[in-house]
């Protein structure tokens, strides 16, 4: 994207929030849907514990300038974990592998 204050990433910041700001009247919908799924066996789904997270992260108590805020603030606290930025430096490293890979792969191939 350019980096955090390029303005890919500015465009990004202004289009999640205005996808969360327009999914927030839909969250009953959306948890009750996810509530079906609880009995599948699927990993990502625990139990009540799930439903509960999902449904606080709707921030339904705020208003919309809150909300707005609040999404601002999810993602500024993304950008800045530790967690977040090694997974995407990982996924670099190991698609810049796999690119290597095929590479030699291709090399190897067209050698003969």
């Amino acid at each position: 994207m350019g980096g955090r204050y390029s303005q890919g990433y500015q465009l990004f910041q202004n289009l999640t929030v205005k996808a969360f700001l327009a999914i927030r009247p839909y969250a009953d919908q959306i948890v009750d849907t996810v509530q079906l799924m609880l009995g599948t066996g699927l990993p990502s789904f625990k139990g009540e514990p799930t439903i509960r997270r999902l449904r606080d992260r709707f921030a339904l108590q705020l208003n919309e300038r809150q909300a707005a805020e609040f999404m601002m603030s999810t993602i500024r606290n993304a950008h800045e974990n530790v967690r977040s930025t090694a997974y995407d430096e990982f996924q670099r490293v190991r698609s810049f592998t796999a690119d290597m890979s095929f590479l030699l792969t291709s090399f190897e191939a067209s050698k003969w």
